[in-house]
């Protein structure tokens, strides 16, 4: 579960925020709950594996290797 506190591990939801938008617009406070079919209402997507390890190679060559 990609969490928000944690820096780089995943990303927000661009349909969620699109609707929690709207829905802002709509009521005062908003929903509860967003249903949300890409993160199922938690706002946020993971990143792959892949990713992670594509960012972290990416920034270990920029400040550790010096080739």
């Amino acid at each position: 579960m990609p969490d928000p506190s944690l820096h780089g591990n995943g990303f927000t939801c661009p349909a969620c925020a699109l609707q929690r938008e709207t829905d802002l617009e709509r009521t005062r406070f908003g929903s509860l709950k967003i249903d949300c079919n890409i993160c199922n209402g938690t706002g946020r997507i993971a990143k792959t594996i892949t990713q992670i390890y594509t960012e972290s190679v990416a920034l270990a060559q920029q400040h550790h290797w010096r080739l």
